[in-house]
């Protein structure tokens, strides 16, 4: 099958830039429609990196489903990335672990401008991740 015809199958479709490795819907049912997937790309040669990017989708709803990017994050190389659990009441968070060796977690951050919702992810510090992570 070619690509264009597995395109013409799919509700949606988004070029990532870098190897897509992780994707995942978010499980908290207020957020349902939010999507994120991640990047690694190995830079080989004589200086060797490993990059990748986080990306966060708004896949609309069951009758208009589409894949709307709301934000990238360019970062390490992403090896996984999972969404805290639903139904806890705590804040929505999506972690990510990376090439570095680091964890990072984000928080979904939801704002009110002129009747439209904009969701996006902040890193959260070290201060308030209590409140993320209980």
């Amino acid at each position: 099958m070619t690509r264009a015809e597995r395109v013409a199958m799919d509700a949606a479709d988004c070029y990532l830039e870098g190897n897509a490795d992780a994707v995942e819907f978010c499980p908290h049912e207020s957020y349902a429609n939010l999507l994120a997937a991640s990047t690694y790309t190995l830079q080989e040669g004589d200086c060797p990196s490993r990059s990748g990017s986080v990306y966060l989708f708004d896949v609309g709803d069951v009758e208009d489903v589409g894949l709307n990017l709301i934000q990238k994050i360019d970062t390490a190389g992403v090896f996984d990335i999972r969404w805290s659990r639903g139904g806890d009441g705590g804040d929505v968070a999506l972690a990510q672990a990376d090439a570095d060796g680091c964890l990072i977690v984000y928080k979904i951050d939801e704002t009110e401008s002129k009747g439209t919702n904009f969701f996006y992810l902040v890193m959260e510090t070290s201060e308030s991740m209590d409140s993320v992570i209980k």
